[in-house]
């Protein structure tokens, strides 16, 4: 049941962007003929978008691949073939169908979904493909700086180490839930998950603390180090201490982990999905927007 109610969110966050999708299309209709038009209409994509927000239907991985493979084959010249391409791969990755997943990745063409695109990379590899895989990677890596240089609230840099390039960002107000300051990104050269360091107050963890010990308690912030198979506290320290104090010791803790990153678990019939990949790369905080 808890697999259901996370594939269900996933689906709404991938039509959380409905309205535009819907400007595109109709932008998109202006440019067919009527009897293009006719052939698939405007009326065929918004059935496959009700039928996977259907209430009466168990949302299931078999179920979104079934109704969006279906649109996929009946329109391929819809200009939502794109995206229902990529709820049609997340949707077999959950089956642990890998090739079919990268058939559809592949279609999908360039994505901005964060969640899309470290499937997209587990699939590849799981379908012998490391070479796409790697390059996703790195397309995603430079969609996601891009987006931060563009925003005043985030200052961010590049550096090339030895195996790979580590990037520093900073916050000029914190991420409302996770509390990110400062965040030191790890990205390998060649094959291999990155890999980050933040320096964050999380709101939660502080507020548990604050019930064990006393309200009067210090403020401290976390280092965590976050990997594709979850989260581990490295330490706590004072809020005297900056994020430039700091740096030299992320660097440290990165190059060594960039000397052997993470990889892919070679497991049979399974697609080895990444944990929280939101927190591997660390978007603009939300009270920004």
């Amino acid at each position: 049941m808890g697999g259901q109610k996370k594939l269900r969110k996933r689906i709404e966050r991938y039509f959380g962007a409905a309205v535009a999708a819907a400007i595109t299309t109709i932008i998109a209709m202006s440019a067919l003929s009527s009897a293009d038009a006719q052939t698939c209409s405007l009326q065929d994509a918004t059935d496959w978008q009700l039928a996977l927000n259907d209430p009466s239907e168990e949302q299931s991985p078999d179920y979104v691949r079934a109704v969006t493979e279906a649109f996929l084959e009946a329109c391929p010249e819809r200009p939502e073939f794109y995206e229902a391409s990529r709820v049609a791969g997340m949707a077999a990755a959950d089956m642990g169908d890998a090739r079919s997943a990268a058939s559809h990745f592949r279609n999908a063409g360039p994505m901005t979904n964060l969640l899309a695109n470290f499937y997209a990379i587990a699939s590849f590899v799981a379908a012998g493909d490391e070479k796409q895989a790697w390059r996703t990677r790195d397309q995603m890596v430079e969609r996601w700086r891009t987006r931060l240089e563009r925003h005043p609230g985030v200052s961010i840099s590049a550096d090339p180490v030895e195996n790979g390039m580590i990037y520093q960002v900073y916050f000029t107000k914190p991420n409302q839930e996770s509390g990110t300051k400062a965040a030191w990104i790890a990205v390998p050269h060649g094959s291999g998950w990155p890999a980050t360091l933040s320096f964050s107050s999380d709101r939660m963890r502080l507020a548990f603390r604050r019930a064990k010990t006393g309200q009067n308690s210090p403020d401290i912030r976390y280092v965590d180090l976050h990997r594709c198979l979850g989260r581990r506290t490295l330490g706590q320290i004072d809020t005297s201490l900056s994020s430039v104090d700091f740096d030299t010791a992320a660097r440290a803790s990165l190059s060594a982990y960039l000397a052997k990153p993470d990889q892919p678990r070679a497991r049979s019939n399974q697609i080895d999905l990444c944990v929280w990949p939101a927190r591997l790369l660390p978007s603009v905080p939300k009270q920004a927007y």
